[in-house]
């Protein structure tokens, strides 16, 4: 995948801290091969089990793991713990992905490898969609040491489909699929300012394939584009690799005592 041009390296801001010496997370996605990845919401999954599963995680190959939810109370003192005990059992980078909040902007946890930060380019409120990341930037000297900043991997964040929760907490609007109007316009977003990744997902349906299809098409070759929700048989999986994502997620398809069998075919391991 080529590399496209990087917003944060335009205002000085290094998306990797030079003193460190964990990999390259945005290299090291850009040259994976294109398949699922999962979510793992650490205010609802127990930490043991979120330890079994980054294991098998890596034994199937997958190239990184994502700690991610809406909502959250106490993060420091739940999060600092439960990264440190899954980064003690996996070689994976550990990705966060929460929502931020007004004062303090996206929260950080200790010994994560890198943090989504999404600009919510669908939110009536300006905070989700520019001003959470300035906040953030300027915040972060403070709460985190130099050494121990993640990774800041710049994302187009969309919503597809009602989704109340999310719209109330942040202030989102679902992307209209009827034209491309609204499409075009995010990806040109997306390629002028040089995000990372895009970031399409539903809460309560699936995103239409035919819509990531049109994403990829309008994104630069080095942008990662990334899809989630009620991703839950291979079929979904394979549905939109074959649209072009190069990630596609899932979270809660893993959420019962018996995820092995599950993660086995959602990871190609049985037909679907």
């Amino acid at each position: 995948m080529k590399t496209s041009p990087q917003l944060a390296q335009r205002i000085q801001v290094p998306t990797t801290p030079p003193l460190l010496s964990r990999a390259d997370v945005l290299a090291r996605l850009r040259d994976s091969s294109p398949g699922p990845v999962h979510i793992i919401d650490p205010f609802k999954v127990p930490l043991d089990e979120a330890v079994q599963k980054a294991k098998a995680l890596e034994e199937l190959g997958y190239p990184a793991l994502i700690l991610a939810s809406t909502d959250y109370e106490s993060f420091e003192s739940r999060m600092d713990p439960y990264v440190a005990a899954v980064k003690e059992v996996t070689s994976l980078p550990v990705l966060l992905h929460f929502p931020p909040r007004k004062g303090v902007g996206f929260p950080l946890a200790r010994g994560a490898d890198a943090v989504l930060l999404p600009a919510l380019l669908g939110s009536r409120d300006d905070y989700y969609v520019w001003k959470s990341y300035l906040e953030t930037l300027l915040t972060l000297p403070g709460r985190v040491d130099h050494a121990d900043w993640p990774e800041l991997l710049l994302t187009v964040a969309l919503t597809f489909g009602e989704d109340r929760r999310t719209g109330d907490l942040l202030g989102t609007e679902p992307v209209v699929t009827s034209t491309t109007e609204q499409i075009d316009r995010y990806t040109a977003v997306a390629r002028s300012f040089g995000f990372h990744m895009v970031y399409l997902y539903s809460r309560n349906a699936q995103v239409p394939a035919d819509v990531v299809r049109y994403f990829r098409k309008g994104l630069d070759d080095g942008q990662i584009l990334f899809v989630s929700g009620n991703v839950r048989r291979r079929a979904h999986v394979t549905r939109y690799l074959e649209a072009g994502a190069d990630f596609v997620g899932f979270a809660g398809a893993l959420e019962h005592p018996d995820w092995r069998t599950t993660l086995a075919e959602l990871s190609g391991g049985e037909p679907s």
